[in-house]
């Protein structure tokens, strides 16, 4: 009997010890538990000194499964699923956002990049373009905007983007690309309803954009910010730098492709409604080709890369042009075009400098009509894209030059009959046009011409001769 109490007491004694261990460790569970759900991510790293205690805390992983979270790349993969985007577009892109390489090694770019895609997705349903007095694309004529409206802002960013990638990835600048990719998805958030405040009735889409992404989260902590904002706000001007250059370059790539998308629609409906019998009279539009012309002169003022002009191809040859041509009705017929606005066309315009400037269609134009009045029907009924008709305008320039002195041939070469220039307007926007230059006595007063222009016109700072280049380099 002696020798069982002992036996006994001591069996007790291990079952009290074994319940107060359970009970201190549930305790210190629930002590953890209860800290864990409260510290930072810093703060629970010093506790992996403890690996045994993170393995009785349900939920607590090894350290390696839990890198993830110190890492931008999967806090932004997971939160591309919270950002609840809804066009497929913008799914797609965030997608592609997620698995392209250019982002290794800049996860910053990428979280900014689908901030922006965010935002774009939530309002970007709206037009790709602004009319607004005073903005860059105040100038472009009524048909551009029924033309490019038709594009989203959503679709033009994220057009501007993928030719962002093709551009940079030819010219091997894969470096380049995430900033250039935050810049060409921002750069027209200015045209936003939400943006419509000061900065936007200033008419300049470009600085409300740049206001909009530097409150981007992220974004102010980008080493190159500074040169995202300058080519977001010169992407309508001249730019510098690959990057700049680049999003101009991929905006103009991108609009060439939603005209050809949009004028192609044009031209099926314009084939199908020729086939449709007693179809309603409609005001005359013009054709699908004219439209891409016209809207094309309208953004870039010529064309995206033009191929060489005539003139540059071979020297044109003066022609006879005796019978029909009268310099001094010639000059009359000319004068009703100078500052003439119709909606947003102008074809010519005068400068407080002495100077008119026309439009080399004008000159056809009025050739036209003065040979038809002496009886020339073969200059009359010419074709637009007759080769003989740079002849006919050579001619005429160099008549009005040599006999009568009217043309500024300074500012022209001598075997041309016009030339680019550069035509800066004010908050310092910029368009290319192929211009004669005249000088304004020919027509009477200048100041009269210049009391009489519209408001359009006065927003005209200065012209200079064109000798600059928009290719990425």
């Amino acid at each position: 009997m002696l020798g069982t109490w002992p036996t006994i007491i001591l069996g007790v004694a291990l079952v009290l010890v074994s319940l107060a261990g359970i009970l201190v460790l549930r305790s210190e569970e629930q002590d953890a538990s209860s800290f864990l759900e409260q510290m930072t991510l810093s703060a629970l790293s010093q506790r992996w000194v403890r690996p045994k205690l993170s393995t009785r805390i349900e939920g607590v992983k090894h350290i390696s499964e839990l890198a993830h979270l110190w890492r931008n790349e999967q806090v932004i993969a997971e939160g591309i699923e919270k950002f609840e985007l809804v066009h497929p577009r913008a799914r797609s892109f965030a997608s592609q956002l997620r698995t392209w390489s250019f982002f290794n090694q800049a996860p910053g770019q990428r979280a900014v990049c689908l901030e922006i895609l965010r935002l774009l997705d939530r309002e970007g349903q709206c037009p790709s373009v602004v009319d607004v007095q005073g903005d860059v694309e105040a100038a472009w004529e009524q048909n551009t905007y029924r033309i490019l409206a038709k594009t989203t802002l959503l679709d033009h960013s994220l057009n501007v983007a993928q030719q962002v990638v093709k551009l940079l990835s030819d010219h091997q600048a894969w470096h380049v690309i995430p900033d250039t990719m935050v810049a060409a998805l921002a750069h027209d958030l200015g045209k936003l309803k939400s943006a419509r405040g000061s900065l936007y009735a200033l008419g300049e889409h470009p600085l409300a954009a740049g206001a909009i992404i530097s409150g981007i989260p992220g974004f102010k902590e980008l080493s190159r910010k500074e040169d995202i904002l300058r080519a977001i706000k010169m992407h309508h001007k001249m730019p510098e730098g690959l990057l700049g250059k680049t999003l101009k370059k991929a905006d103009q790539q991108a609009r060439q492709q939603e005209l050809e998308r949009w004028v192609g629609v044009e031209a099926a409906e314009e084939i199908k409604e020729s086939h449709e019998e007693a179809a309603p009279e409609k005001p005359p539009q013009p054709s699908s080709r004219e439209a891409m012309q016209r809207v094309q002169a309208d953004i870039y003022g010529e064309t995206i890369n033009p191929s060489p002009s005539r003139e540059e191809i071979a020297p044109p040859q003066r022609m006879d042009i005796s019978s029909w041509f009268d310099a001094a009705g010639y000059l009359a017929m000319l004068k009703p075009y100078i500052n003439r606005v119709e909606g947003r066309r102008f074809l010519a315009f005068s400068m407080a400098d002495g100077l008119v400037y026309f439009q080399v269609k004008v000159l056809e134009e009025v050739a036209r009509k003065q040979a038809q009045e002496y009886g020339c029907m073969e200059i009359a009924t010419m074709a637009q894209d007759d080769p003989s008709m740079r002849q006919v305008l050579f001619s005429v320039v160099q008549h009005l030059r040599k006999e009568h002195e009217v043309i500024a041939s300074h500012l022209i070469k001598a075997s041309y009959f016009g030339g680019y220039f550069l035509v800066t307007w004010k908050l310092c926007k910029e368009m290319r046009g192929y211009y004669t230059p005249f000088h304004a006595e020919a027509f009477g007063s200048i100041a009269e011409m210049e009391r009489a222009k519209p408001d359009l016109l006065r927003d005209i700072l200065s012209v200079s001769p064109y000798t600059g280049s928009d290719q990425v380099s």
